[in-house]
């Protein structure tokens, strides 16, 4: 069995960015946090962030609990309190780990009894066992619930999870209120002297009360510090496997002495992080995999490195080789459409040119750009396909701002559905297009008696269901300022807005929940350039 795998060269160094100094101003915000009973909690950490200013003010609070936040500039603040042990709380939330309220604080003002209670995280206590009832000690437990994460909801660990102790004891702590699916998962990994042994005997991940299939576990909830014990579970015994094999160069000889990282997917995470050496000759085995979904990952520092996804069934896997392929590449060059204003654009230098692929479960990995002074650019990568993505520095704004128009290839614009990378390739002639021909859409929202709101979440999005990506260039998140007015700046196009006052970080990129949301979304088309103003109410969030 043989796969052709390309490399994924270490990601690069950004470009440096001019950090604009953070804005100071004469405004303060002072308050109180306290427990569930009332009792003054000292060093809290508070935050208050601004949307649009360059400033986050930190303190802590003192004995009797008490912070003061000094020299803020005007703006639309949010106020957050973290504590070890207890639930990460804003200020106004409706829910636990909510978005919270915005606060308007004017230039000069003293604003008081911005006060926050804080609630005790939950912990989950058990033991794990075996099929026979006796402890099993180093299986790491963890407590999974369900999170957006790269465009779709998955099953991401809460909390502090851990190994079982000596006796089979856990302790999961941590814990935001909500619902949680308990895991737990011995590595049954194997390499060196072991690896011949005829003894397949192993343990399946397994979730509580006792299933190998999350659609058949059981969710526990978990209130404000509530403390749920005895959540004991036996493994659950399972024939195991073996894969081997050898790791070659790019010019095929072993990749001797490197390092094989083996990964098993549990929910929408991964697990069982083990590595070792692969032989002088470049082979490897690892033994004791149960069946499932595993990542193989093998490279020498600075050198190349590869990955792999294997599915085990039960039986082994043989003569697996892992061919490691040289660094793609996408040239291309920078253009500027005509300028909205006087003002000519940044040099092609100062943008953050990049290339986007996925990688892990739920995780992206991003290949800088190399850009010349003409506007050229070469990026080297590895094969897939991958979203092209620029954007100006810090420290080269411009009003209206630049922004990606289009990523072009031959007659089409691939900038949302991206570019297939062969291995060992080049792919020429890539436009990356950068306009300021900004359009926009603003309005008011308001509730169901007619008061205008602005703690609403206002989400624009393409109507084409082919932009629904997570790199996507047509989507806008926005929320109404001090002026009471959502602003979204657009590409030209079709697009649906809705607003809505709850909504879970990162929904709005899972298409699922975009499906729903249209529904009671308004739809327009903006021009390029054009601006609108659309009116809107408060719907509701779609639940799942």
């Amino acid at each position: 069995m043989a796969l052709l795998v390309s490399p994924l060269p270490l990601r690069a160094q950004a470009p440096a960015r001019d950090n604009p100094r953070p804005a100071t101003g004469t405004a303060s915000i002072r308050g109180r946090v306290v427990d569930a009973t009332g009792k003054p909690l000292s060093r809290v950490e508070i935050r208050a962030s601004a949307a649009g200013v360059n400033q986050q003010a930190n303190g802590l609070t003192d004995g009797d609990g008490r912070y003061d936040l000094n020299n803020l500039p005007a703006g639309i603040y949010t106020v957050v309190a973290t504590k070890a042990n207890y639930v990460r709380t804003s200020w106004g939330e409706q829910r636990p780990e909510g978005p919270g309220k915005r606060i308007t604080l004017a230039d000069g003002q003293k604003l008081d009894n911005i006060n926050l209670s804080l609630g005790r995280a939950g912990v989950i206590t058990g033991k794990i066992v075996d099929e026979f009832g006796d402890p099993v000690t180093d299986v790491f437990v963890s407590a999974m619930r369900y999170a957006y994460v790269q465009g779709s909801r998955r099953l991401m660990p809460g909390g502090r999870g851990g190994a079982t102790n000596d006796i089979g004891e856990f302790r999961v702590y941590g814990l935001s209120p909500g619902q949680y699916y308990v895991s737990a998962t011995l590595r049954n990994f194997s390499v060196g002297a072991n690896t011949d042994s005829t003894d397949r005997t192993g343990y399946a991940p397994t979730f509580y009360p006792g299933t190998g299939n999350v659609a058949e576990a059981q969710r526990l909830t978990i209130a404000p510090g509530q403390t749920v014990a005895n959540i004991n579970l036996a493994l659950l015994p399972i024939q195991t496997a073996k894969v081997s094999g050898i790791a070659v160069d790019s010019e095929g000889k072993p990749m001797a002495n490197a390092m094989i990282m083996v990964g098993q997917k549990v929910g929408g995470t991964m697990t069982n992080n083990m590595g070792f050496p692969v032989g002088i000759d470049g082979k490897f085995t690892v033994s004791g995999l149960t069946p499932g979904d595993y990542t193989l990952r093998v490279g020498a520092p600075a050198v190349e490195s590869a990955t792999a996804d294997i599915t085990i069934t039960g039986s082994d896997i043989t003569d697996l080789q892992l061919i490691v392929a040289k660094p793609s590449t996408i040239r291309g060059r920078i253009v500027f459409t005509d300028s909205a204003t006087s003002a000519a654009p940044p040099k092609p230098t100062a943008l953050d040119l990049g290339a986007w692929r996925d990688w892990a479960i739920g995780q992206q990995v991003r290949s800088q750009a190399k850009i010349q002074d003409d506007g050229t650019f070469e990026i080297s990568l590895a094969a897939g396909r991958v979203q092209v993505r620029a954007a100006p520095n810090g420290g080269s704004a411009s009003t209206p701002p630049w922004r990606l128009n289009r990523v072009v290839l031959g007659d089409l614009d691939v900038g949302d559905t991206g570019i297939e990378v062969p291995p060992n390739a080049t792919v020429d002639n890539v436009i990356v297009e950068m306009t300021n021909h900004n359009s926009d859409v603003s309005g008011r929202v308001t509730d169901a008696d007619g008061n205008v709101v602005r703690d609403v979440f206002v989400i624009v999005f393409a109507q084409d269901p082919v932009h629904w990506t997570v790199q996507t260039r047509y989507l806008s998140v926005a929320r109404p300022g001090v002026d009471d007015l959502f602003h979204a700046r657009l590409l030209a196009g079709d697009y649906y807005v809705v607003a809505m006052g709850d909504v879970e970080a990162g929904a709005w990129t899972d298409p699922d929940f975009l499906t729903a949301a249209r529904e009671h979304a308004v739809k327009f088309s903006i021009a390029d350039g054009e601006k609108k103003t659309i009116d809107l109410p408060v719907s509701p969030a779609p639940v799942f």
